[in-house]
C-alpha cells in the first residue's frame, strides 16, 4: 500500500481532525466521554470565538478548518477500517532551499521530468467511502454521517474553498450541534477507544 503503515497513518488523520475541529472554535473535546460538543453560538459569536482568530473573515477561517478536519476524521477512520485511501500521483516537486529560483521555473514551465517527483494522495471529500467502513453503527448512524459528510462536501466546503461567499455561515451554526457533531462523534464511537484514548492524550505533540 505504498509503502504506508494503515495504522499509524488513520491515527495520525484522526489527530489532525481534531485538533482542527476544535481548533474551529465550532466544538470542544469532552475527554471523559472521548466524543466532541458543539460549543454555544453566544461564545462562537464573541470576542472568544471566531472574531479571536480574524474581526472580519474569522468565521470563514474558523469554518475552513472545520470542515478540512472533518475530511481527515473520515479518512482516518477509513485507514483504521481497513480501506486504503492513497494513491501514488505525480507532483510538481517543491525547489530546494539553495536551488537556482529561474532554472526551477523554467522546468515547471516547459514540463520537464526534473520538475515533477512522486507523492501519495488519499483522494477527495468526496471519495470517502463512508458507507462502507461505518459498517459497525447503526443504519441510522450511518446515514446521518454519510449525509452530513456529502453536505460538507457538496455545499460548505466545495464553497469556502473556491470563493468567499459573503453573510451565509452564520446561518449554518444550528447544524454544528444537531448535524456534525453527531456524526463525527458517530465515526469516533465506530474506532477502538483505547487506542483514541491514546491518540488524545498526545495530541499537540506533533509537528507539521
Amino acid at each position: 500500500m505504498n509503502g504506508i503503515d494503515q495504522e499509524k497513518e488513520g491515527w495520525r488523520q484522526i489527530q489532525a481532525g481534531l485538533e482542527l475541529v476544535q481548533w474551529s472554535k465550532l466544538v470542544q473535546w469532552d475527554n471523559n466521554f472521548l466524543s466532541l460538543l458543539a460549543v454555544d453560538e453566544n461564545v462562537f459569536e464573541s470576542q472568544k470565538g471566531h472574531q479571536a482568530v480574524h474581526p472580519t473573515f474569522g468565521r470563514l477561517i474558523c469554518w475552513i478548518a472545520f470542515s478540512a478536519g472533518a475530511e481527515y476524521l473520515a479518512k482516518g477512520a477509513c485507514f483504521l477500517k481497513g480501506k486504503d485511501l492513497s494513491k501514488p500521483v505525480s507532483v510538481t516537486r517543491i525547489p530546494s532551499i539553495n536551488e537556482n529560483l529561474k532554472t526551477w521555473v523554467h522546468e515547471v514551465i516547459t514540463k520537464a521530468p526534473s520538475a515533477k517527483e512522486n507523492s501519495v494522495n488519499f483522494g477527495t471529500l468526496g471519495g470517502i467511502p463512508l458507507q462502507l467502513v461505518l459498517q459497525d453503527l447503526s443504519q441510522g448512524e450511518r446515514d446521518l454521517a454519510v449525509a452530513a459528510f456529502d453536505l460538507l462536501r457538496s455545499t460548505i466546503r466545495n464553497r469556502d474553498a473556491h470563493r468567499y461567499a459573503e453573510n451565509v455561515r452564520a446561518f449554518h451554526f444550528h447544524l454544528v450541534s444537531r448535524l456534525f457533531v453527531p456524526a463525527f462523534n458517530a465515526i469516533l464511537r465506530s474506532l477502538n477507544q483505547t487506542q483514541l484514548r491514546a491518540c488524545v492524550v498526545t495530541m499537540g505533540t506533533n509537528q507539521d
